[in-house]
This record gives structure tokens, sequence and C-alpha cells, in this order.
């Protein structure tokens, strides 16, 4: 048993990651309420993403599960993360800080394992639901639902086990695999800290043209808003060397644009967009458009951060068309997410 973390006397059931939504291959994964957005999130040290919030009520209130978990409050705050072993299929709770280390240090989480051992002198529950019908069928699930009206209800068994996460998006892997000379622009180093919705998005085109132009947006880069002076950096890594880059960067909350460009990048121009005051940093001798209403009265479109015509950015061809109008270029690539930390172009 570790100081940092304590185990629980319950065994993960064998979908139980996938159920919540968790979309990559880590041995250790963590989830965590964010109370600020009502979201659930996940990590397992490299990416976080967002997770399913029905099946996480679900989760906490089986029969099985609840007397193991009712003295965090997993449903309401962020002070306590829940850790799985998907090997061991070990849950472990602990607090933020102290899970959020472990993640960072798989020497760390290797060896409190090889401490647990494995979960054979445990009890497998044999009471798991192994279905989507037999778990809709528990009394704890049918508390919830009784809760909201049949037709919510019924949308939300739909995508129980489905999840929310986007972790690597089909659209994106198909157009790459079609376009085997093309390298794509966009990293999995992207960090989007915590998201909305649907976390990162991403878009990728094509570079048929004699540049490229590359989109990055998001709505805030920190859930602080209460001091005027409020900007923070959102950091941007520019390497891809195979034409000249115009680099467009999008918000609605004021941000500063740290960017780093690598030798051998051309940089064409830069052009911002936000509502509030947007600034660039790191870079000198490089075109700078800035577009903001707060500070030109103006703006190119609106302050997209997940690509596709959806409520949450209906207008993101406009933007997009607006910039391809005003470059002559078609759109090289995309990135966004709701909040965002750091981004990078390969």
């Amino acid at each position: 048993m570790s100081n940092l973390v304590q185990r629980l006397e319950i065994t993960a059931h064998p979908q139980l990651e996938k159920s919540l939504g968790y979309r990559g291959d880590s041995r250790w994964v963590a989830w965590r309420w964010e109370p600020d957005i009502e979201q659930l999130i996940s990590s397992d040290g490299k990416t976080a993403g967002t997770g399913n919030n029905m099946a996480w009520l679900v989760f906490l209130q089986h029969d099985l599960v609840q007397p193991a978990v009712q003295d965090y409050n997993f449903a309401e705050t962020d002070r306590y993360w829940l850790l799985l072993d998907t090997e061991t299929r070990n849950l472990y709770v602990g607090e933020g800080k102290a899970v959020q280390s472990l993640l960072e240090q798989p020497e760390s989480l290797a060896l409190l394992a090889c401490l647990d051992g494995g979960n054979a002198d445990r009890p497998n529950p044999k009471n798991w639901p192994q279905t989507l019908s037999e778990l809709t069928a528990t009394t704890a699930f049918r508390h919830l639902t009784n809760a909201i009206p049949f037709g919510i209800a019924a949308a939300l068994i739909g995508a129980l086990g489905v999840g929310t996460g986007l972790w690597v998006l089909p659209a994106v892997q198909q157009k790459l695999a079609e376009k085997t000379t093309f390298i794509s622009p966009i990293s999995s180093a992207a960090n989007c800290g915590i998201g909305g919705s649907d976390d990162f998005s991403a878009y990728v085109g094509s570079s048929s043209g004699n540049k490229e132009l590359h989109l990055i947006g998001v709505y805030e880069a920190t859930s602080e808003h209460g001091n005027a002076n409020r900007a923070k950096s959102i950091e941007i890594q520019v390497e891809r060397r195979n034409k000249p880059i115009i680099l467009a960067l999008s918000a609605y909350e004021p941000i500063n644009w740290n960017i780093t460009v690598e030798p051998g990048t051309v940089i064409e121009k830069i052009i911002v967009n936000g509502y509030h005051n947007q600034t660039v940093s790191g870079v000198s001798g490089i075109p700078i458009e800035e577009h903001s209403y707060e500070k030109t009265g103006d703006y190119i479109g609106e302050f997209i951060y997940k690509w596709g015509a959806t409520a949450e950015s209906p207008n993101t061809p406009s933007l997009v068309t607006k910039l391809e109008q005003i470059n002559s270029t078609s759109l090289t690539s995309f990135q966004g997410c709701y909040r965002g930390t750091n981004f990078s172009i390969k």
C-alpha cells in the first residue's frame, strides 16, 4: 500500500475504461470530475480527454462501488482522482497532485504494481453487469434514470460505453492514409488542458499550393476570468519546413500567443483573431495582422475551437472561408480545443 494512494477493495470491470470514454493504450489511467465545466476528465500522464459523464455517475452509484468510494465525493469535486491499473484491474484513489505526479513517473507506478501484486488474491465480483442490457437493469441505473425524462435517458443509454473523448479522429486518420506523400502537421503533443465537450479537435486539408495556411483556435487559456489583465500564454511551436506558412490564431478570451520558430521554418505572416485583445510574443520581423473587437473594432469570424458545424461552433466554415479568401489559399490544418496550453505544427 502506498501513502500517496489507497487501493480500493473493488476490482475494475473489464470494460470500465471503455465505458468511461478512455481510448488510449496506457497501462495506467486516472479520472476526476472537473466542477468548473461539469465534465469527467481522464488523464494517463501524456494526454487528457473528456469522458462519459453518465457512465461515471452509473459507476459511482453501482451497488458494488458506492460503499468503497462514498468518502471521496468523486461526483462533485476534483480533490480525489480514481486511478486504474488496466493490467491487474486494481483501482486506487489519491489526491489529484499525488496521482498526477505518479502518472508522470512510470517507474513509481511500476513499483506500486509490484508491491501490490496482482488481484488474484481478491475476489473478482461476479455481480458486475457484463452487457449494456444488464447494466441498465441495475438498481443504481434505474434510480438514476428515474430522475430524467425517458427520451433523454434513452439517448444517454444509447451512448453509454462509447464515451465522448476524441483521442484520434477517424476522419483525420483516413485522410492521412489517403495522402501517403503528405506529412501531417498535427502533433500528438498538443495539450488542451481541460477541454470542452470534445476536447482536442483537428482537421487536415491539402498542401497543394505554394504556401500553407494553419489555423489554431481556442476559447480560452485559463478559467480565471476575474482580472482585467488576465491574458495567459499559449505556447506555439512551429517547425514545419515544407513551404512558407501563414499562421492564423483565434480565441475569444485574451491570449498571449508565444511562438517558437525552429530554424528553416518560414512564417510569411501571423493573423490573430479574437473578441478580446490578442498579443504575439517570441518572434520578430514577421508581419502581424490583428483583428480583435476589443482593440481594432473588428474580427474576421467566429471564435471556433472545435472543427465542424455544431451547436457550439455553428459558423466554423465562416472563419475558414474568410481566411482562405484573404490569403488566396486553402486551409492546410486546424487544431483546437476549449481551453488550450500548447500546440505544435510539425
